[in-house]
């Protein structure tokens, strides 16, 4: 099951995002601070939306997603900022069921998304899913 994440989800966010930055999929990890400053945003969810992945009755994961416009795609784009399943429950297809999910859940004309080259298994996942390689460089600047 899929579901909108809730102000009672704090705790178990936090431990799965600690997770998920510990372990390898971004650039690095970050501290309880940057999850604090950026729980009020979830809880909004106008410019970022939280889901809750269960499965058999147990938290099995999360995603974020951010949609933006874009001129260069036609429309609206659902960027896949944070996709996490706990390791227990992978391989049980929750990660695809969620990117099913994701292609019904507004009027979105592309999702994107992006993957560390060495994570093999979501690259697969991705790329059975539809997802084909950008030519692009991202950069970063903060501010």
């Amino acid at each position: 099951m899929i579901r909108k994440i809730e102000c009672t989800d704090k705790e178990i966010y936090f431990k799965m995002s600690e997770q998920f930055y510990a372990s390898g999929a971004a650039l690095s990890a970050i501290g309880n601070d940057k999850r604090e400053a950026f729980w009020p945003e979830i809880l909004k969810d106008v410019f970022v939306h939280g889901y809750i992945f269960e499965h058999g009755g147990e938290c099995a994961g999360y995603a974020l997603t951010v949609p933006y416009a874009s001129q260069e795609f036609g429309g609206t784009v659902l960027w896949i900022d944070e996709l996490f399943v706990l390791p227990n429950f992978r391989g049980l297809g929750i990660a695809k069921e969620f990117l099913r999910y994701a292609e019904k859940i507004s009027c979105n004309v592309l999702l994107r998304l992006e993957v560390e080259k060495d994570n093999e298994r979501a690259v697969k996942i991705y790329r059975d899913g539809g997802f084909a390689v950008l030519p692009y460089i991202q950069m970063i600047k903060n501010t």
